[in-house]
């Protein structure tokens, strides 16, 4: 379970994340009834790309200002949230 929860989470924390829950608000907007020929369509996903590409850009130049790679980042994400058997025990 912990590595499939890894693998996601490599996945959430990558451009690729970010371009996914665009697909996902597109849809949602789509299913509430959203017209794509019209602006109130376009507009939350551009502002909500745009937000996700700043905070993606930031974390990666961090990232790379701290020589980490995306993997270092995803072990250090997943022992903060779900931390390793033998730390529990203490």
């Amino acid at each position: 379970m912990r590595l499939a929860f890894k693998v996601m989470l490599r996945w959430v924390l990558s451009p690729f994340g970010a371009l996914l829950y665009t697909g996902v608000l597109a849809v949602f907007l789509l299913m509430t009834g959203a017209s794509p020929g019209r602006p109130m369509f376009w507009l939350p996903l551009a502002v909500f790309l745009g937000v996700c590409a700043f905070y993606d850009i930031s974390a990666y130049v961090v990232q790379r200002r701290k020589g980490l790679t995306s993997a270092q980042v995803a072990d250090a994400v997943l022992e903060r949230l779900w931390p390793a058997r033998e730390e529990r025990e203490r």
